[in-house]
């Protein structure tokens, strides 16, 4: 049986672990990625890639190829709640409620977006964007991705991991020893044979997801609009509603003229009914009051709605990430976004750890910052989930006097017809609909969800200062470089270009010294342990005669430390340190906080 040697092992090449095969290449880390399937997913789900995500991207030279594949951002600006795209009922084709888009990409929020990011997201289902992954991670690692390979079975000791991985066509068994094994498969097997449990509800709905192609560029209503909500105006129960959204195709079309398309519906968990082609064919067309709609399905997926946390994220050497640490329901796009970021956290961590250039007690900080972030991402998920249930019941339960409701027995005509009345009632029923409705904007722009969060534990050394407080709407991103917090964006010039603080950072695992105008002295104490102690290890000083100028006055606002300060940035745009000023001796303040971050004590 061949023995394998390598630095990590990681299991599953979906979006965290191509992902995380991508950020290992770049950082030089010998690596091997096994996956069962002889493909990549086929299910177009996880489609919306959010600001933070896109930095990373760009960090590693992989976002340019997403933002040429994915939606334009004019197709994607406005979300809108509908109760049919046929039909000539009184109450078909009829716009319940329209609001900006997801991600900042509406007029009211961008803006704001584009002052906190040199980013925007994107869209592009995970049936695109996985062949993206993966040709970046094949050419920076060739042979390093395996698919048509399975996990037979691991044990680990003080010093690393032996796995038996098997392929699966041939048969033929290959021993891997590696220092650490990253589970990336779903918490489909290892989390399993480690015992660990994934702590939340689960089971609570069952979803149909159908992947077709079809020509709705004759009923759709605006080319804006990427996120189609459905509430049929009679039907009642979980098949009275549901959600379209574009997924392009090879010709390159969104909006109206998509060709293909994703259609997600809710159904009892327990429903015995088998959805099939037919049935979800004449579902959709039911939904949609479109009889004669044609259709070419390609794939019908059902899955469970959970919201799980995995009780641990480490068991020794063995660490997971993505859904084999948390499942998330899929409001606010936050399952995919928040496996990515899990890749780049641990990456540079074990970058640093496999080089000798940091201690293995800094791969601990992993679960202390990621786990409580993976608790708010599920819990924020759930609750955007179930405001669509709360918006679709505020249509039929939002009048004072609709007791026909209240007591089971519906009076349609009346919740449907008043809703819509050209009368002093109906207005009120619609201004109402419109406040319940406004609450979405927990998932539309949920700016600070994505950019405002914050390891208050970890790989940073806190400086005594309170945390901004959070907007409990998760709209209102307040930039800070607090130990603990992502780098603030500045556009800055360097070289004659403009570049964003984040560009200051390499993709080698680097760690960034930032100084303003007169933190020379930061520099040179950067510059000179960069070579005492071994470590990637970059000066810039942001000055007029300095390695880039804040020719806007934005880094100023931003940076909080005056002249003489200095900010220490870890490789994933993480604050890990920072002197508000200068300091009689920045050699040895600096030493000991590197050595503190790299080098804790268990």
């Amino acid at each position: 049986m061949d023995t394998i040697a390598v630095d990590v092992l990681i299991v599953g090449a979906g979006g965290c672990g191509l992902n995380l095969s991508i950020f290992l290449a770049d950082l030089g880390v010998d690596f091997l990625c096994v996956e069962r399937s002889t493909r990549l997913a086929n299910l177009p789900k996880a489609h919306y890639l959010n600001q933070r995500t896109m930095e990373i991207l760009r960090q590693h030279g992989v976002a340019d190829d997403i933002y040429a594949m994915g939606t334009p951002p004019e197709n994607m600006s406005r979300a809108m709640w509908l109760t049919t795209l046929g039909g000539d009922g009184p109450h078909d084709r009829k716009v319940i409620h329209e609001m900006d888009g997801i991600g900042g990409s509406g007029d009211s929020q961008r803006a704001i977006y584009e002052r906190d990011s040199a980013c925007r997201s994107a869209n592009l289902p995970l049936i695109r964007s996985e062949p993206i992954f993966r040709r970046h991670a094949d050419a920076r690692a060739p042979g390093r991705l395996r698919f048509g390979t399975e996990l037979l079975g691991f044990s680990q000791d003080a010093d690393g991991v032996t796995a038996t991985i098997r392929d699966v066509a041939s048969g033929e068994e290959s021993t891997v020893r590696a220092q650490y094994l990253i589970a990336a498969d779903g918490g489909r097997t290892i989390g399993k044979a480690l015992g660990n449990k994934m702590v939340g509800p689960s089971g609570l709905a069952k979803n149909v997801t159908v992947h077709f192609t079809a020509d709705l560029s004759k009923v759709l209503l605006d080319d804006r609009v990427m996120l189609h909500f459905f509430i049929h105006p009679t039907r009642r129960g979980p098949l009275a509603s549901g959600a379209l959204v574009p997924a392009g195709g090879a010709d390159a079309k969104w909006g109206r003229h998509s060709k293909e398309w994703i259609f997600h519906f809710m159904v009892a968990p327990d429903d015995p009914a088998k959805f099939d082609e037919a049935v979800v064919s004449q579902q959709i067309r039911e939904l949609l009051k479109l009889p004669d709609l044609q259709m070419d399905v390609h794939k019908i997926s059902h899955w469970m709605i959970e919201a799980v946390l995995a009780e641990r994220y480490q068991y020794g050497r063995v660490i997971l990430a993505g859904d084999a640490a948390h499942r998330h329901p899929p409001a606010s796009g936050l399952g995919l976004n928040t496996g990515i970021q899990d890749a780049h956290n641990l990456a540079w961590k074990l970058a640093l750890v496999t080089r000798g250039q940091a201690s293995a007690a800094l791969l601990d900080s992993y679960e202390a910052e990621r786990r409580p972030i993976g608790s708010f991402n599920v819990a924020w998920a759930l609750s955007s989930y179930w405001n669509h249930l709360l918006s679709a019941a505020s249509i039929f339960a939002i009048h004072p006097a609709n007791v026909y409701e209240a007591v089971g027995q519906p009076d349609e005509d009346n919740e449907i017809a008043g809703l819509f009345a050209d009368t002093p009632d109906g207005r009120m029923r619609r201004a109402r609909t419109a406040e319940v409705f406004n609450t979405h904007r927990v998932e539309m722009y949920d700016h600070d969800v994505e950019l405002g969060y914050v390891y208050e534990q970890g790989a940073r050394i806190p400086d005594g200062t309170p945390a901004p407080a959070r907007d409990p709407w998760g709209t209102v991103y307040v930039p800070t470089t607090r130990p603990g917090h992502r780098l603030p964006h500045a556009w800055l010039e360097r070289d004659g270009q403009r570049v964003s603080t984040h560009d200051l950072l390499d993709d080698k695992a680097s760690l960034v010294l930032i100084a303003n105008a007169r933190g020379a002295a930061w520099c040179e104490a950067a510059r000179q342990l960069a070579t005492e102690l071994k470590l990637p290890l970059l000066a810039v000083r942001i000055a007029a005669d300095g390695d880039a100028l804040d020719a806007d006055r934005a880094w100023q606002a931003l940076s909080e430390v005056d002249e003489t300060g200095a900010l220490l940035v870890r490789p994933d745009a993480i604050v890990a340190w920072r002197a508000r000023r200068g300091v009689a001796d920045p050699h040895h303040e600096l030493k000991q906080a590197l050595q503190q971050i790299l080098r804790p004590a268990h």
